[in-house]
């Protein structure tokens, strides 16, 4: 299925609203093996135009439109060994930022505990739909994390990645801790240098994965 351009459309209420003019965010679910949502961050509940006590509980299928429902029981499998990246799917919600979401799913950050990435866009034309082979490259395994435990992320850096995991983009994380963006980027570059992350995705994912920060 190819891409269309995404129209962004007026938000309903508690966390539905449009994202029009707000820097891109990391919009973070936890799933179960059932793709259940454990858990979801403020960007996530924008994205799917949803309160998060609708989004915590109910399945990641019911978000979409009934025909994306099968495509994700197809690439599930995969995801859930070796993660994996796929898109667009449709989403059946009216008041979504967006018509269609992409996927990046880091498999097991807790056993039996997935992490999703939602994007309204990603995938670029002739990109292959489903490649967990490169996710597994991507993904290092929970000890990479431990290797860093002496001279990994600061208590800062891991402050700022929580707020990034949560849903804050750098302007608001350099308010909530009186510090400049420059700065906020400066723990972000440095904290994915020492995790071995190439992306925030990846940071956040692995931090999670190592236990330096949760959702909650």
């Amino acid at each position: 299925m190819s891409a269309r351009p995404v129209t962004r459309r007026s938000g309903g209420s508690g966390g539905g609203g449009a994202l029009s003019g707000v820097p891109a965010q990391l919009a973070i679910m936890v799933v179960d093996d059932d793709r259940r949502c454990l858990e979801a961050n403020l960007a996530a509940c924008r994205l799917l135009g949803l309160p998060r006590r609708a989004v915590v509980g109910r399945t990641f299928d019911d978000f979409l439109a009934p025909g994306m429902r099968s495509r994700v029981d197809h690439v599930w499998r995969a995801f859930r060994e070796g993660g994996g990246h796929a898109g667009p799917f449709e989403l059946s919600s009216q008041a979504a930022a967006t018509e269609e979401v992409h996927i990046t799913v880091t498999a097991n950050v807790l056993p039996g505990r997935h992490l999703l990435i939602l994007s309204s866009g990603g995938m670029r034309v002739g990109e292959p739909e489903v490649q967990p082979e490169a996710s597994r490259k991507a993904q290092q395994p929970a000890n990479h994390v431990s290797r860093f435990s002496r001279g990994g992320p600061t208590s800062r850096e891991r402050e700022v990645l929580a707020l990034l995991a949560a849903g804050a983009t750098d302007e608001q994380i350099a308010g909530l801790l009186e510090l400049s963006p420059a700065t906020v980027q400066t723990h972000v570059r440095n904290a994915k240098a020492k995790l071995g992350a190439r992306t925030r995705a990846q940071a956040v994912a692995l931090a999670l994965q190592g236990g330096m920060i949760d959702l909650s």
